[in-house]
């Protein structure tokens, strides 16, 4: 805007208390300065009046253009696609669930239940020795009894023996 500095402001003041006088100065400076507010307000309202005109005509313009060219279509259209994907895909995995839990071979889905939780157990009682059930060991069940196929077993965790042997100190 107005480019004044230091020495121009001082100019104006030593004018303004030559012409105006020491006692009226202060209110004349007052007065001043809530014009100059008021006058800033103003612009920068018509010039936010404007950018805002300004950004509905380009809003218009990308509206009125093809389709092709539009790229709100396309953001709404690529959205629309992927939740129509997504529902799809959601529908497919409640279908194989269903699958999966109907598919017993004549069993009920609670003897199924049981019998995945029969699989996961181990062949002995010890339930600290190598044959205990580890998180991997039980997923592995769970899946061969899903699948009704032998998978084979995953190799047991190194913690195994950890335990085995804390629980030998333990009781010695």
């Amino acid at each position: 805007m107005f480019d004044i500095g230091f020495w121009e402001l001082a100019l104006i003041g030593v004018v303004a208390l030559l012409v105006v006088g020491p006692d009226r100065l202060p209110g004349l400076a007052r007065t001043v300065g809530l014009w100059v507010g008021r006058i800033r307000r103003y612009v920068s309202s018509v010039r936010d009046d404007i950018e805002r005109e300004i950004q509905a005509e380009e809003l218009k313009k990308m509206l009125d253009k093809p389709g092709d060219l539009n790229p709100l279509k396309e953001v709404v259209d690529e959205t629309t696609g992927s939740i129509r994907d997504a529902k799809h895909e959601i529908e497919e995995v409640e279908k194989r669930g269903e699958e999966l839990m109907n598919d017993t071979g004549g069993d009920e889905p609670a003897k199924r239940t049981a019998d995945v939780n029969a699989a996961a157990l181990p062949a002995t009682d010890d339930e600290t020795g190598a044959d205990a059930i580890t998180p991997q060991t039980a997923a592995t069940a769970v899946g061969e009894a899903a699948t009704g196929g032998a998978e084979p077993r995953p190799a047991e965790s190194p913690g195994v023996a950890e335990d085995t042997v804390n629980d030998e100190r333990r009781s010695g």
